[in-house]
């Protein structure tokens, strides 16, 4: 008997171990889990890749863009938005017409999609496919092998000198440009964390010059000039308008080609932009980006003349801001926007603030006798802005910039001395 109650009691002690041993697993596993959560963030991005040898993509589309439209006047007359259940109901008539299998489903969804955000927006119409451009899905339409990439079985390649992704491809697209196919690669990438240590980038963003930006570190100045920009972007009006002007079947039918024009070379020039400045914030080792918070410009202009109007409403400030801030977040550089106001009149060196300081791009302080570029001038007055404004969050737990009272002091490590700058809390509504 008491054998075989010492084995009962062993045997007990053993699962209440083991009970310990479950639980204190499980704790380690979810602190793993959150710690990999809050660490590893992961961004999409996408690389366009021009890839050539497959001789099966023309007759996927054609077929693809048949079947697209035949299922489009199903769903518009039935008004069925379920994929699962589309797919259910027309699998064998589209592999009947020559869709392979993954495909046939992708359709489906693409078709659902559509008339998805027709109803969302209200304009339930019959919608037409035509582009050329259709889904592929990783590992079943495309994959990775030894040889190369595969596509439906297919070896393509690929005709770009830029490495590929090593991993996390994702479901993408292929494009066809004229007569040259492109795989638009979806892809993840990991987002590191942001810097702790480092320098600060100011940044004044202009129409003449699209980037102009110091560092707290050097004296090494970032210009990138808008002229390229602006002088193509009139161009492609000009050439519409002329076109436009004429009036014919033709010069419609050539206007309909010409769409997407300028948004595809301000897209461009914007990634070349974005790009160089945050490579320059790499060089210079800066953990923060400093821009101006743009969002009332435009109101700003109405007051102003026709030209610079226009110029002022087709400035794409926002779309820049916008590549700016992920490819820095990638090299992990935080980006920040303050309030530009009275950052082009102000003077870095005694802070004297005055309309006249300036003179187009030649900045001269009435006060003290300063002189300097004035877009130069004005990047390194929005630099002092956020070190005053981070300065002001540890004295008063407040982001918020303080308010002008005659004397800011500044860390000279860190950024300029800069005095009577007329930081204000709202957004800027003045062209600078």
């Amino acid at each position: 008997m008491q054998i075989l109650c010492s084995c009962i009691y062993l045997l007990i002690r053993i699962l209440l171990y083991i009970t310990d041993v479950l639980f204190l697993l499980k704790v380690y596993l979810t602190l793993f889990f959150f710690e990999v959560v809050l660490h590893l963030v992961k961004a999409i991005r996408v690389i366009k890749l021009k890839i050539s040898g497959s001789l099966l993509v023309d007759s996927r589309l054609a077929t693809w863009l048949i079947c697209a439209n035949w299922l489009s006047e199903i769903v518009f007359k039935t008004k069925e938005l379920n994929s699962n259940r589309l797919a259910k109901a027309h699998y064998a008539t589209l592999r009947s017409m020559g869709l392979p299998s993954q495909l046939s489903c992708s359709v489906c969804k693409a078709v659902c999609a559509t008339y998805k955000t027709a109803k969302a927006t209200n304009r339930w119409k019959l919608s037409k496919f035509s582009r050329a451009v259709m889904p592929v899905v990783w590992k079943r339409d495309f994959s990775r092998t030894k040889k190369g990439i595969t596509l439906w079985g297919e070896l393509i390649n690929i005709i770009d000198s830029r490495p590929l992704p090593n991993g996390g491809w994702k479901d993408s697209r292929l494009k066809r440009i004229g007569n040259q196919w492109y795989l638009l690669l979806v892809h993840e990438v990991d987002i590191i964390n942001p810097k702790v240590e480092g320098c600060i980038v100011g940044v004044d963003m202009g129409i003449k010059r699209m980037l102009v930006a110091t560092n707290s570190t050097n004296a090494k100045t970032f210009f990138f000039k808008g002229g390229e920009l602006n002088h193509r972007r009139s161009c492609i009006r000009r050439t519409r308008s002329a076109i436009q002007s004429v009036g014919t079947k033709s010069s419609r039918r050539l206007l309909r080609k010409m769409s997407g024009n300028e948004a595809a070379v301000t897209a461009h020039l914007l990634h070349v932009a974005s790009k160089a400045l945050v490579g320059y914030a790499v060089e210079v080792g800066a953990r923060k980006i400093v821009v101006e918070d743009l969002t009332n410009i435009r109101d700003s202009s109405l007051s102003k003349g026709k030209d610079l109007r226009s110029k002022v409403h087709r400035w794409p400030f926002a779309d820049m801001r916008f590549k700016i801030t992920y490819k820095a977040a990638a090299v992990g550089i935080d980006l920040e926007a303050v309030s530009p106001r009275n950052t082009s009149r102000g003077c870095s060196a005694c802070g004297y603030i005055s309309a006249s300081n300036r003179k187009g791009l030649h900045f001269c302080c009435k006060k003290c006798g300063h002189k300097d570029d004035a877009d130069r001038q004005a990047s390194k007055n929005i630099r002092a802005r956020s070190v005053s404004i981070a300065c002001n969050a540890m004295e008063t737990g407040s982001h918020k910039a303080p308010k002008s009272n005659g004397s800011v002091d500044i860390n000279p490590e860190t950024c300029i001395t800069h005095t009577y700058l007329g930081l204000v809390e709202d957004s800027a509504k003045i062209l600078t």
